[in-house]
């Protein structure tokens, strides 16, 4: 047997993967790019299923971590803006009922009041009497 080793050739195997490398980060940044474009909400989930990768994938790339996480936190700022400048409109109606439900629960509550007070006066009564 010859001590003659054969080298690989392993060129074709590596343009295969960077060639599946830059595809991938192609479809990451398209997905991100129309998931902006329709307004519909950046997070790691929407992004892996639109561009057809996984959630891992996504979390390892700093740079597309970085990126998700940022426009997650802008879409969390413009929310809280958006609720400040529009706060919860109740209507009249809904803030009426609500108003009613507290009135009958601070009665119900007055009412547990005087029924203690009164409970405890018996039971003073009863405690000077043994004395």
């Amino acid at each position: 047997m010859s001590g003659k080793t054969w080298e690989r050739n392993t060129v074709g195997l590596v343009a295969h993967a960077n060639l599946r490398k830059e595809e991938k980060h192609k479809r990451v940044e398209e997905a991100i790019t129309r998931l902006l474009r329709d307004h519909q909400v950046v997070n790691f989930n929407s992004v892996a299923t639109a561009a057809g990768v996984s959630k891992t994938y996504l979390y390892t790339q700093p740079l597309f971590r970085d990126r998700i996480e940022a426009l997650r936190q802008q879409e969390r700022e413009q929310t809280v803006r958006e609720r400040a400048a529009h706060p919860t409109g109740k209507t009249d109606a809904a803030k009426d009922l609500v108003i009613l439900a507290k009135e009958r629960r601070i009665k119900e509550l007055e009412e547990e009041n005087r029924k203690l007070k009164q409970q405890l006066k018996t039971a003073l009564g009863k405690t000077y009497d043994r004395l």
